[in-house]
């Protein structure tokens, strides 16, 4: 639930000056980062069925990919982190070949409205449409 309150009287708003340096320092992200404790298997789910391409990797460790331009790192847990948790939308105008992969190995696949749903070896969503999709 999102709640709305009024600012204290003596807090200080942002200004114009605050937000120009915000923007104009021009953030890039370098990365997502998924912890997790099945390093093999997350990390095969999305090199060999999502076909992201490996740019440097310590084996059981850590892998720095390239997901269709997203930059994605998989990390094995190492103190005791939680699981991260998110939904990763991926636009691919063939999906058979993806799709089919994923079935054949018994990965459950749904569709609603223009996406197609399944989830990686960890339980994280995945969302595969056709084209990029615009909430409205």
């Amino acid at each position: 639930m999102i709640s709305l309150t009024s600012l204290p009287a003596d807090a200080e708003p942002e200004t114009d000056d605050d937000l120009t340096g915000a923007v104009a320092a021009n953030p890039s992200c370098y990365s997502v980062t998924i912890f997790t404790q099945r390093w093999k298997e997350v990390r095969g789910f999305y090199v060999d069925i999502l076909n992201a391409r490996v740019l440097s990797e310590r084996t059981d460790r850590y892998c720095e990919m390239d997901l269709g331009g997203i930059p994605l790192t998989i990390r094995q847990c190492e103190h005791g982190e939680m699981v991260s948790y998110f939904h990763l939308y991926v636009s691919m105008k063939n999906r058979d070949c993806v799709l089919g992969e994923l079935r054949r190995r018994g990965i459950i696949v749904t569709t609603v409205g223009p996406y197609t749903n399944f989830r990686d070896p960890e339980g994280r969503v995945i969302k595969l449409s056709e084209e990029k999709m615009i909430v409205s």
